[in-house]
């Protein structure tokens, strides 16, 4: 039997990719899930599965048709990791299925919270939800037995005795065989390079993507222990531990649980890296680090022992004390990064975040404190509840960071867009787009919004309005949020003098930004809507609007001593008279919130104070998900509404 694992992209086909995969500040992440699948595969019995990078060759549908005819497969799986990836499911699917119309076509990732839409809509027979090792086994256990009978059509009933797969059975309904397992934290592995390099088709190049060389990173050289001389240059991405101890409701959960990599597998794979790749830096890409504190210190030590300056990319507010922290920091943390989301209490509590703003001043003012530098980009603005009171909550606390800092607002905030959020398939956020009607309901109208998200970013060009705001006050709340910092940290930094040492590398981070042409084009011309996946007409120059805030409002100082009424209408509706003139007089492609924020702005859509007031509500009530079950409770749902919820819903 023949297996071909598929990683997949999640540029829209047929458009170029916005940078290539050697560019960009972060070394590629190793195709982890890929490697586990095939390593479990392997280790039950069965000969390795062939890889095809299609992620990092970018091959046209030329290239991939031709790969499948030579190399004919029983069974493809594709990984969609993210759910912005389904118009590259569609079109994978389809070449296969050309090129081999008896490939049982295999789909997992977080796309499969949407497995309705992906069965009906696309080529793909069977989606694996949740965890996928231990399906993925059972899958190939199934085909290989089906194979060997010589039949011709599939026991849909047999196959669903696999756990953790979608499928449409006969009479054309979806069923779901509920969650599997998954794997204990010592069958975890790391990514073997030489597996990877088998997936690049002959061009062994393209295995240094997966490696930086430190200059070109931001994180590490904020550390002056990044340039002694005795460590090594090479940066890369690994993962030690997996899952989350939380579930935010803006957060695609597909599994329970949370799981910490062998220390003894660590670092054999750590010595390798330092002594066959030259790798003297460690971005650690977990997105929940430390909640195992006894895990997290021996990782410490371990990193200490092979000489690595590592960086944390997601820690959870509140995981890490000071002591932890400065610990950390003697064994060669460099940064680390804080799921920081907002300033506004009210608006934590709706993404369940289960922490506080005290917490997060406590865990980033102890890195400060500690000269330990610490990513201070973590916030996200538009999740329903969102607010101009909120948004100048989260203003406030950038400026309280600032000023702890001792640098100005811009050098930390000027030169990245604000998040907004994304309303990924598998959310409570999702599911109350869908309860309000902003998501259709047919398999037809979430194929389009499933069209819409792909190959986005978190930025305001992409937003689509749950919240039910005007628009002017969407557009408003980054700029509010910068306002309001510049305003608290004047405050606060009266009769104080600039910290010279933070600035100055605060300097040397915009200088390694500058080397990356793309960020450079960003910053000589800022957009209001965030990265853009298309070329910008200069001559039209369609965000001077936004360029002139930017670099001679929002962050002047002059300007935050102003009163509020003044300032505040000003900015709010200079960016509206942008949006119009961007809307009727430049057309730009894939721009979301040109698409549908119209449709999206209701007033009576906004989650009302009642159901978010702390003197009436518990923190469990002021949830996203709370008010999306409670809502949900009084729909009449049939048996496939209540196995498509299963399936959005995580286990």
């Amino acid at each position: 039997m023949e297996t071909v694992l598929c990683s997949v992209p999640v540029e829209i086909p047929g458009t170029q990719m916005r940078r290539k995969r050697s560019e960009g500040p972060l070394p590629i992440l190793p195709k982890i899930a890929i490697t586990h699948l095939n390593n479990w595969a392997e280790k039950n019995g069965f000969p390795t599965c062939k890889f095809y990078d299609v992620d990092m060759l970018y091959p046209s549908d030329e290239e991939i048709e031709k790969y499948f005819k030579e190399n004919k497969a029983d069974v493809v799986g594709l990984s969609a990791v993210v759910s912005t990836s389904y118009m590259q499911v569609r079109r994978l699917a389809q070449i296969i299925k050309k090129a081999n119309k008896n490939a049982l076509i295999v789909c997992g990732g977080y796309l499969t919270a949407a497995a309705n839409t992906v069965l009906r809509k696309t080529e793909v027979d069977v989606c694996v939800v949740g965890d996928g090792e231990v399906a993925w086994v059972g899958i190939l256990n199934f085909m290989k037995e089906h194979l060997e009978k010589g039949k011709n059509k599939i026991d849909i009933d047999k196959l669903l005795e696999v756990k953790g797969i979608a499928v449409i059975d006969d009479d054309k309904k979806l069923r779901f065989s509920g969650y599997g397992k998954r794997l204990s934290d010592c069958e975890m592995a790391f990514p073997s390079l030489d597996y990877l390099k088998t997936g690049l088709q002959g061009d062994d190049k393209a295995i240094e993507n997966y490696f930086r060389p430190v200059d070109r990173t931001e994180m590490h050289i904020m550390d002056d222990r990044a340039f002694d001389k005795d460590r090594k240059p090479m940066t890369f991405n690994i993962f030690l531990t997996k899952g989350c101890v939380a579930k935010c409701t803006f957060c695609q959960r597909g599994a329970k649980g949370y799981s910490v990599y062998d220390l003894k597998k660590f670092e054999i794979y750590l010595k390798d890296l330092r002594d066959n790749h030259n790798v003297g830096f460690i971005f650690v890409a977990d997105e929940n680090f430390g909640s195992n504190k006894k895990h997290a210190f021996a990782v410490a030590d371990i990193m200490d022992k092979y000489n690595m300056l590592w960086s944390i990319m997601g820690v959870r507010c509140g995981s890490l004390s000071k002591e932890d922290l400065r610990y950390f920091q003697k064994k060669g943390l460099s940064s680390a990064s804080f799921g920081i989301e907002s300033g506004s209490q009210t608006m934590l509590d709706i993404m369940e975040k289960k922490y506080t703003t005290q917490d997060i001043k406590d865990s980033l003012f102890s890195c400060i404190d500690l000269d330990l530098f610490v990513h201070t980009t973590g916030f996200m603005l538009g999740m329903p509840g969102e607010s101009m009171k909120t948004a100048r909550e989260s203003g406030k606390l950038m400026g309280e960071i600032a000023a702890r800092f001792g640098v100005p607002v811009s050098y930390i905030f000027a030169h990245n867009d604000m998040s907004y959020a994304i309303p990924l398939v598998g959310t409570p956020l999702y599911e109350y787009g869908k309860q309000l009607g902003l998501i259709g309901q047919t398999v037809d109208e979430e194929e389009k919004y499933l069209e819409l998200v792909s190959n986005v970013g978190s930025y305001k060009r992409y937003y689509i309005n749950f919240n039910g705001a005007p628009i002017s006050e969407v557009l408003f709340w980054d700029m509010l949020a910068w306002l309001e910092a510049t305003r608290t940290y004047e405050k606060l930094m009266k009769g104080k003098k600039v910290n010279e040492k933070w600035k100055k590398r605060f300097l040397r981070k915009l200088e390694v930004q500058g080397r990356n042409p793309h960020i450079y084009d960003k910053q000589k011309e800022v957009r209001s809507m965030g990265g853009s996946q298309t070329t910008v007409d200069r001559t039209a120059n369609q965000y001077k609007i936004t360029n002139f805030l930017k670099q001679h409002v929002v962050f002047n100082k002059k300007i935050a001593k102003l009163p509020r009424f003044l300032v505040d209408p000003f900015v709010r509706y200079s960016l509206y008279l942008e949006f119009l003139i961007q809307k009727y007089f430049i057309k730009e492609a894939h721009n979301n919130i040109h698409a549908s924020i119209n449709a999206k702005s209701k007033p009576e859509i906004r989650i009302k104070n009642e159901e978010i007031d702390p003197s009436k509500t518990t923190q469990k009530d002021r949830s996203l998900r709370t008010i999306v079950a409670k809502r949900m409770m009084k729909l009449n749902r049939s048996d496939e509404d209540r196995t498509l919820s299963m399936l959005t819903g995580g286990p």
